[in-house]
């Protein structure tokens, strides 16, 4: 009888096999913000609104693919910065970096703040496509690594994955102006997105199927 695999184990898998479907669907999602932000500018809206969503859907071809390699870099970067026992780095690599006392307060200016409430956005709209599959694979991934919560810099958390997002979108050169104009075609993108680590098979199982619930439980 095959011994069964230990939980620190099962957790590695998992969270190797959820970057690994994310990894993947990347470009699937980069094309259907570029294939919604040109439906977009096709509809009917009053000039300024069909001016903005015009010169989106032209501005957005050039940079896309920038952006996706980006997203596709920063997400691949993921599991180097977790440490043992399923915690991440990240959330203490993101404070060290800011700062400080006045330091870290000189850097709260209107742009930072504009990109934590689009980010947040988007990790609203993560949640409402995919709401359960992310409670289900939290809850399990705690059981697994014997902690109540997840770090709050985890990548499974979806708030992380939305600010890797935009600050890829921004690295590729690409406004919070943009942004905002095609707003409604990334989060439908983005919501489809993050429910593939929960239902795409990669590497011959989804995440779900790493971690079974009869692993998770008394």
């Amino acid at each position: 009888m095959a011994t069964p695999a230990a939980p620190s184990a099962l957790a590695a898998q998992a969270r190797r096999v959820y970057m690994e479907s994310l990894l993947l669907a990347v470009p699937t999602a980069v094309q259907g913000v570029l294939d919604g932000a040109h439906r977009l500018a096709n509809e009917k809206a009053e000039p300024q609104l069909a001016h903005k969503r015009m010169n989106a859907a032209i501005d957005l071809t050039r940079p896309a693919p920038q952006w996706q390699q980006a997203l596709i870099d920063s997400l691949g970067a993921m599991p180097r910065i977790s440490t043992s026992g399923g915690r991440t780095s990240l959330g203490a690599a993101a404070a060290s970096s800011m700062g400080s006392g006045r330091d870290t307060l000189q850097l709260v200016d209107d742009d930072t703040i504009e990109v934590e409430i689009l980010s947040s956005r988007l990790a609203l709209a993560m949640m409402d496509k995919a709401s359960w599959e992310f409670t289900d694979l939290r809850a399990r991934m705690s059981s697994l690594e014997r902690r109540e919560e997840l770090d709050s810099g985890d990548a499974l958390r979806p708030h992380v994955v939305a600010r890797i997002v935009i600050d890829s979108w921004r690295s590729a050169g690409l406004s919070l102006e943009h942004w905002r104009t095609v707003q409604k075609v990334i989060h439908a993108a983005f919501g489809r997105w993050s429910r593939s680590p929960t239902t795409r098979p990669t590497a011959g199982c989804s995440v779900r199927a790493c971690v079974p619930k009869s692993t998770c439980g008394p």
